[in-house]
């Protein structure tokens, strides 16, 4: 074997001391297959768990920003309606009044498209967005609208207000019920009338027929001179009392002109005053054909009508004056009546809400009044001059329960002029409180500025139409107040329609994302290397 030199040797330790360089400066290497493979498998492992993370948050994020689209989507609520009446609704429709969610899903589509600019690692797009279900104000008779109603004024006042006002509303409902039973002691009274001269005809038929035959002698009746006694006093040409005292005549025909008048004329001072304004009918929520939501809201608690009765107080005019919030435009004068009655015009709504208000006196002041022995005394005076001839006393009683019932008309009209000066009538007066005389009759069609007199104590106008309301049908007085809020919002924005308004959605988002690191496992599928995230969310405006 050969040895080697000393230089040689030199060299050899030289080339171990710099590495195994070679003559050129540069790092000579190698490496064997099997590390390499190795190698290519472990990063190949880091890169698929670098992804599958990276994915794990695309997935994530595409959830999150389908939420916030949507939130972003109802920050965009209809500004007049919450600026005029404190309710959040996104305005769904286009400029002809037509709901359009393809209009909403491609305005959000652009706006996510700028807001994923510069997103770097988590880049990813929207591709599609579509609203599944949606709930409009209109939807199972206006209920998220008076939910939101509620919630508005509930945010005003304190919490027991409603409740302070249930047994004054509940009375007044009751008052309002018993209308119904007047009615018909109203009509009995009417028809004793009309049997009385029946009878009265017959028996002139038969004395003229038999002018000798005795007539038989009833307890009751009267004689032929004592009724010309009385004839003067009781001008409708029935027999007086058997006393001879002058009494008034009997209100029952008097009243009952007054009834099928013209209502206005009773209790407005100047008629001419009376808003002009009108709306068509065929126009309204509930005579025209409305969109209809697909999405079905979880059912909260039950409403309370009063405090949606404090909503529309506050917000709604009425013929006392403007609330004290609300629109500054009004389609309609008086918003109130229209609730109440539902009719196309200022005139007519008033007119009916009016008829109602009498009623209602009527009602509580017949209370009053039999509670008065002396009036009822001289009622059953009237009745007994005017019918007591027949001697039958289901009549006399049926007529006096008429006299009494006029004349607590009377004293409503007296009432309702009262309230619509501005004044306040308790529901239920003290006898001490009545004002009107059963003979005042058709002298109030003349003197109009007979009235009851102020008092702080009672119920205002307000107060008393707030007892109407109640009376009307939930849905119908949603659909009615909608009504309102639609046309003083046209008045501005023209094409407005409340069944165009989205209280809540429903929402699915597809996204897409490019992968971005090659991996030998994937944790979603990949079509044509996007990765694709399909998501479903849901927002509304009050839970």
């Amino acid at each position: 074997m050969e040895r080697k030199t000393g230089v040689q040797k030199l060299k050899f330790k030289l080339k171990l001391k710099h590495g195994g360089c070679s003559r050129y400066g540069k790092a000579s290497g190698s490496i064997t297959l099997f590390l390499a493979l190795v190698m290519t498998m472990v990063f190949s492992l880091l890169f698929s768990l670098l992804e599958a993370a990276r994915v794990q948050a695309l997935d994530e994020i595409a959830a999150r920003s389908l939420l916030l689209e949507l939130e972003s989507a109802f920050g965009e609520y209809q500004p007049e309606l919450w600026r005029d009446y404190g309710l959040l609704f996104l305005d769904g429709g286009n400029d002809s009044g037509e709901l359009d969610l393809a209009l909403l899903e491609g305005h959000r589509m652009e706006e996510a498209v700028l807001a994923q600019k510069g997103m770097g690692f988590y880049q990813m797009a929207l591709k599609n967005l579509q609203f599944t279900g949606y709930t409009l104000a209109t939807d199972d008779g206006g209920a998220v609208f008076q939910k939101q109603a509620c919630a508005a004024i509930q945010a005003q006042l304190a919490a027991g207000t409603a409740q302070a006002l249930q047994a004054t509303a509940q009375k007044g409902k009751e008052l309002a019920e018993e209308s119904e039973t007047h009615q018909q002691q109203w009509n009995s009274a009417k028809n004793a009338m009309t049997k009385a001269d029946e009878i009265e005809k017959e028996k002139k038929t038969d004395a003229a027929v038999s002018p000798e035959k005795e007539r038989p002698k009833a307890s009751l009746s009267l004689s032929e001179k004592e009724s010309k006694q009385t004839a003067k006093t009781v001008p409708s040409g029935k027999a007086g009392a058997k006393t001879g005292k002058n009494l008034p005549e009997n209100p029952v025909d008097s009243v009952d002109v007054l009834k099928n008048s013209m209502t206005l004329a009773l209790v407005v001072e100047n008629p001419s005053e009376i808003s002009a304004k009108t709306i068509p009918l065929s126009d309204t929520l509930g005579n025209r054909k409305i969109a209809q939501g697909n999405w079905q809201l979880p059912k909260g608690g039950s409403l309370d009508k009063l405090w949606f009765l404090q909503y529309l107080n506050r917000y709604f005019s009425c013929g006392s004056g403007a609330g004290e919030k609300g629109s500054e435009n009004h389609a309609l004068e008086y918003e109130l009546e229209y609730c109440i009655a539902g009719k196309d015009s200022d005139y007519e709504n008033l007119e009916k809400t009016v008829k109602e208000l009498l009623l209602i006196r009527e009602a509580g002041n017949f209370m009053t009044i039999m509670q008065d022995g002396q009036k009822q005394a001289l009622a059953l005076e009237i009745a007994t001059a005017a019918v007591g001839f027949t001697g039958l006393a289901p009549l006399i009683q049926a007529v006096q329960i008429g006299i009494l019932l006029a004349w607590s008309y009377i004293e409503s009209i007296l009432d309702v002029r009262c309230l619509l000066s501005g004044g306040s009538v308790p529901l239920v007066k003290a006898i001490s409180d009545w004002q009107s005389d059963v003979s005042l009759g058709e002298k109030l069609v003349a003197d109009k500025e007979e009235k009851t007199k102020n008092r702080k104590e009672g119920l205002n106008y307000r107060q008393y139409l707030q007892i109407l309301l109640l009376l009307v049908a939930e849905d119908t007085l949603a659909y009615r107040a909608m009504d309102v809020i639609e046309r003083n919002i046209a008045l501005k924005e023209p094409g407005f329609r409340m069944d165009c308004q989205i209280h809540g959605v429903q929402a699915e988002g597809l996204y897409a994302a490019e992968s971005l690191f090659l991996g030998f496992a994937t944790v979603r599928r990949i079509k044509d290397g996007t990765y694709h995230f399909r998501k479903i969310s849901e927002c509304t405006y009050l839970q």
